[in-house]
């Protein structure tokens, strides 16, 4: 024993580096226990929105926003959204969302680009023009970041289904490597706590033979590419059945859970506590587990070692990645559960099923933060609708070198214009007020958000807020719709003595002269000269113009 160290001083500091060591082993695990649900947007319905339990997961991943198409395999970066071919809608993705956040304050939202391989075309292709051109790849990277900051979301989830060659394995790795620069920029910009995740096959070692996996679980990502993300998601559902060595029984087999754990930690450097484990909400067939027939049956089934729904094949899985150290599970997709509200036995839910035992095994999930102090206290900001445009007000309860704000317009709410800029205070220690107006406001939906700007260069972005226009909104309705021989087309939102032209044309662009009209506010009956088929209602007035789908049928 070392002079002047007492046995008492000796034990203490034993006990001290035990809790030391202790504590190290137990920080890898302490953002564990999430569980992750996929919500589909061609799966959105008002009862499944209303049907999901949001407050018994960690995370909702909003399923997809993906990239235009500019040519076969090629794109813009521009985000591809609200038309009848693209995987995303505005209204329904909003209507989740809130619904979300109302039962669950605590959830966090991560949107989602990708999908299965030759589900949305060409965009394994797409994905990788974008990662392997700069002009695309920061447009698109911009895109999301903006989407993201507009919508208050937690982080950007890829699920490129697969990059399954060296040129794709590149671009994939550089699509990560730019939103990784741009999401920690954002993280030290806003102090708050973004995500970047991504989806993988079931299987790594029989990405060639596909001996344990179906064909589409392809893999070729590098372990650069793995280092830029914070979470990885496992597919672990979709496994081949009776191929030896892999004789399951089951798509979703336990063994082969185990299986892919295993086979990308042998073959990557990546922590347990970075993974999440699949699980799926189908059977074999691929058959929803609320549209099996007896839920309760299904629900209770006891053969989980065969894998499928079941809430005991659930509670395996999830023992086993908790006692991996893993983060917790991921479920594709919550459509596709029991949508009922409560606890077992009253709701045979599996996310219910989930939930009550995670809580049980795990306990709470505590969210990751930032640690940071933003530069201006942003006390309120609020705007309206006046006669000489939107009024934007902000307050700050202090403020630190704050050079200035730069005023930011979206008409979308995802791609974002500076429309004017205020000098900050710099240094201030009591209560200030910020005004103001966009006189040029000709719209009848804006959103609106701060950029402040530090002396130093360094930017925070405020929430973004929204203003309807007082004017009232240019609108078409017609009645009947589908109709047989003309239907009565209500107008309204022309703007006083005004009038507006209605032009019908048919989906590829020949328009019907003789229904061409000069109207106001009001009815007329239109329809009659059109031969059977599907239209379009066009309605402009001034600078603005709506447009409104109408059928003739036989």
């Amino acid at each position: 024993m070392k002079p002047g160290i007492t046995l008492v001083q000796k034990k203490l500091f034993g006990t001290i580096s035990f809790l030391l060591v202790l504590l190290l082993f137990l920080t890898p695990f302490v953002h564990a226990q999430r569980i992750i649900g996929y919500f589909p947007n061609y799966n959105y319905s008002a009862a499944n929105a209303s049907g999901i339990q949001y407050a018994k997961m960690t995370h909702l991943y909003y399923f997809a926003l993906n990239p235009t198409q500019s040519g076969y395999g090629q794109s813009t970066g521009s985000l591809w959204y609200n038309d009848s071919f693209s995987w995303f809608t505005t209204t329904s993705f909003n209507d989740v969302v809130t619904k979300a956040r109302a039962a669950n304050p605590n959830i966090k939202i991560l949107i989602v680009t990708g999908g299965a391989p030759g589900s949305d075309s060409d965009l394994s292709l797409r994905l990788q023009y974008i990662g392997s051109n700069a002009g695309p790849l920061n447009t698109f990277c911009n895109n999301i970041i903006n989407f993201m900051v507009a919508n208050n979301l937690d982080g950007w989830d890829l699920d490129w289904e697969f990059p399954d060659n060296a040129a794709a394995r590149t671009a994939h790795q550089n699509l990560l490597a730019k939103m990784r620069f741009k999401v920690d920029s954002l993280k030290t910009a806003s102090c708050k706590y973004y995500e970047i995740t991504a989806a993988v096959g079931g299987g790594y070692t029989d990405r060639l033979t596909h001996t344990c996996w179906n064909p589409a679980h392809t893999d070729y990502i590098t372990q650069t590419a793995i280092n830029y993300l914070d979470q990885l998601n496992l597919m672990t559902y979709d496994g081949n059945i009776g191929a030896a060595p892999c004789s399951f029984s089951s798509h979703q087999h336990y063994d082969l859970v185990t299986k892919a754990f295993t086979d990308w930690r042998s073959n990557y450097t990546i922590p347990a506590s970075k993974i999440n484990i699949g699980v799926g909400f189908y059977d074999n067939a691929h058959t929803a587990f609320n549209s099996i027939g007896n839920v309760n049956t299904r629900y209770n089934n006891a053969t989980y070692w065969n894998g499928g729904s079941g809430c005991a094949n659930m509670r395996a899985k999830i023992d086993y990645i908790h006692a991996q150290g893993g983060a917790g599970t991921m479920i594709w997709e919550l459509t596709q559960d029991n949508l009922c509200a409560g606890t077992t036995p009253a709701c045979y839910s599996l996310l219910d099923c989930m939930y009550q035992h995670t809580q049980s095994t795990w306990g709470t999930w505590v969210s990751p933060t930032v640690s940071c102090t933003a530069p201006v206290d942003l006390v309120s900001f609020v705007g309206s609708s006046g006669e000489q445009g939107n009024e934007l007000n902000w307050s700050t309860a202090s403020e630190v070198n704050n050079d200035r704000f730069e005023i930011e317009k979206s008409i979308d709410g995802s791609t974002f214009t500076i429309i004017g800029s205020v000098n900050g205070a710099g240094n201030s220690n009591s209560l200030l007020t910020y005004h103001f107006t966009d006189a040029t406001n000709n719209t009848d939906k804006s959103y609106y958000r701060l950029h402040q700007f530090d002396t130093d260069g360094k930017a925070t972005y405020s929430k973004t807020i929204v203003i309807h226009s007082v004017k009232k909104e240019l609108a078409l309705l017609a009645s009947p719709n589908p109709f047989r021989d003309q239907c009565t087309v209500s107008i309204t939102g022309v703007k006083g003595e005004a009038t507006a032209q209605l032009i019908i044309y048919d989906l590829i662009g020949n328009v019907y002269d003789n229904e061409i009209r000069q109207v106001g506010n009001g009815s007329i009956e239109i329809g009659k000269n059109l031969p059977t088929g599907i239209y379009i209602c066009a309605l402009k007035s001034e600078d603005k113009t709506t447009h409104l789908r109408i059928i003739k049928m036989k």
